[in-house]
């Protein structure tokens, strides 16, 4: 009725949409660009609005420290040609820098790492707009700023030799098992990808081998008859078998904070005393 022809919001928000369009069958036909920050946003969702709604979703990162946008991950010329499989996997990322915006990577010593893509590490950022103290908090402002001045985001990113950045998970979310690293973000996007799964989180719970393994939480759409053998089957050949989730449980709902993120922290004080299989 209004001719709403862009719109903003969390994936939590197009998740519902999307639902309640494939429920319904109404359209969204004036709506033309969409932009999606606040969490990852899993390829399965940019391919659907692509597709079925002709509709452009544009990932964006940021941070309130950040005023509030750091980037926006915009396809080149050249990455849309390569067709629209790389055109979304390039989407999904989190983007090249805003004007004014720079950012880094740093190992765990502070030492700044290479922008090739793989290698990984602590993402900073500085700008004129991005914060330089906390409020009456000295001792806030020194742990989130660096000798330079980079502000701490608390993520853990990849940059590619073109600038693109990409999340590959919060500090405190990503899973140390066996003394290697796995993604939650993409055990979660894979996940996503399933057609009967409304939304997934993934948590570390502890192991007295491999000192963390992933749990999957999912919510499966409504109607759906969903067994956790037919998860893991979907994520064979996905994600490498060594980062495959020890135990899949399901939820009627996920837990939101006020702007429709999931609630890791709720999820961990839920699922502490869940007994992994593997254990």
């Amino acid at each position: 009725m209004e001719g709403v022809t862009c719109a903003l919001g969390v994936p939590t928000v197009w998740l519902g949409l999307l639902q309640h369009l494939e429920a319904t069958g109404k359209r969204i036909d004036s709506v033309k660009r969409i932009t999606c920050g606040g969490a990852a946003v899993p390829i399965s969702m940019i391919r659907t609005f692509a597709e079925r709604h002709g509709v452009t979703l544009i990932h964006g990162w940021g941070m309130t420290e950040m005023s509030p946008v750091g980037s926006l991950s915009i396809p080149k010329p050249r990455q849309l040609a390569e067709g629209p499989e790389a055109e979304y996997a390039i989407r999904a990322r989190q983007g090249r820098p805003l004007y004014g915006i720079e950012f880094k990577i740093v190992d765990p010593d502070g030492k700044r790492l290479p922008e090739d893509g793989v290698a990984s590490g602590e993402l900073l950022v500085r700008g004129p707009w991005v914060i330089g103290a906390y409020y009456e908090d000295e001792a806030a402002s020194l742990a989130a700023l660096d000798a330079e001045g980079w502000f701490r985001t608390g993520d853990v990113a990849t940059i590619d030799t073109e600038g693109c950045m990409q999340i590959v998970d919060r500090s405190k979310d990503v899973i140390k098992s066996g003394g290697e690293w796995i993604s939650s973000i993409d055990l979660e996007n894979a996940a996503m990808g399933h057609p009967d799964i409304a939304e997934a989180a993934v948590i570390a719970l502890p192991h007295p081998k491999w000192d963390e393994r992933p749990l999957l939480v999912v919510v499966a759409n409504p109607g759906s008859e969903l067994a956790p053998d037919a998860v893991i089957g979907f994520l064979e050949g996905k994600v490498a078998r060594w980062q495959m989730p020890d135990d899949i449980v399901f939820l009627p709902e996920m837990p939101h904070g006020a702007t429709g993120k999931v609630l890791k922290t709720r999820l961990r004080e839920m699922f502490k005393d869940h007994r992994l299989p593997t254990v």
